[in-house]
């Protein structure tokens, strides 16, 4: 039997050695540029269908988002169902019940700068004098202010408490990976800041904590839950959209144009090792 020298070198056991290592990894980057891109076009899609809805839809009292059938959009005070369901900001330590955090340090050149990122949230409760809402976010509906401060090592351990972060024992600041200065960046949703929060409300079940007049959930029309001006909330929700569209087609131009142009030799590769 005769092998094509382009696509195996040799014959172990009956089974071609094949040019796997000109074809799998094209194939493979392609696949996985891909399907990132798909996810990040994705999410920027629903990023720019967010800030169309923050752009448009109009805002009515608590009272009245209960009796619309429909996105509204409502503004309020935040508190908590009970006392104690609060949370405590990693950075801050605010008392709140949402927060998005991240650390990183800045590099020279490539590298992950990234040190500890992450986010919590828990229900609440939105008030404005004339009802009150019983909100439950998840982690996309989330769209807080953050604010950035710049510190040193040193100072990160004197202002952060690193049980409340997934970060290195103290005794591993010598190696030197803070040595650099330290972005921090935290948005929080306080105890009695003002929200707005634009989703589908529902009379609320008796079984609701707090005492609502109702309920606003993902599950009830998509929610998006921010604490600053409508404006800036609908600019910074387009902006992360639209970079995320770019870099989702962009990843996709390139896993397919990879795809194809690995397509023939894989192909060719598959029939070889099944004629042996």
């Amino acid at each position: 039997m005769l092998v094509d020298n382009s696509l195996a070198g040799t014959v172990l056991l009956g089974i071609p050695i094949l040019d796997i290592y000109g074809v799998l990894p094209g194939v493979a980057g392609g696949v996985i540029a891909t399907v990132i891109g798909v996810a990040a076009t994705i999410r920027g899609v629903e990023n720019m269908s967010d800030w169309w809805r923050l752009s448009t839809i109009d805002s009515v009292p608590l009272r009245e988002s209960v009796a619309t059938d429909g996105l509204v959009r409502v503004h309020g005070t935040v508190r908590p169902p009970r006392p104690d369901d609060t949370l405590e900001s990693p950075i801050r330590g605010e008392e709140c019940v949402a927060y998005e955090y991240n650390i990183y340090h800045q590099v020279q050149g490539t590298g992950d700068p990234s040190i500890d990122a992450g986010i919590g949230y828990s229900p609440f409760i939105v008030s404005d004098g004339t009802a009150e809402i019983y909100v439950n976010p998840s982690e996309e509906s989330l769209s807080l202010e953050q604010e950035t401060e710049t510190v040193t090592g040193e100072e990160l351990l004197e202002q952060v408490n690193e049980a409340r972060l997934d970060l290195e024992p103290s005794s591993n600041i010598d190696t030197g990976l803070f040595n650099s200065y330290i972005e921090l960046v935290e948005g929080t949703l306080s105890v009695g800041e003002k929200v707005s929060v634009v989703g589908k409300a529902s009379t609320a079940p008796e079984r609701e904590v707090g005492g609502a007049d109702g309920v606003m959930t993902p599950a009830e029309g998509h929610l998006i839950v921010a604490n600053d001006e409508p404006e800036s909330a609908a600019l910074r929700t387009g902006a992360r959209g639209l970079f995320l569209l770019v870099l989702g087609l962009g990843l996709d131009i390139i896993g397919i144009g990879t795809l194809v142009a690995n397509a023939s030799s894989f192909a060719q590769m598959l029939q070889l090792a099944g004629r042996v």
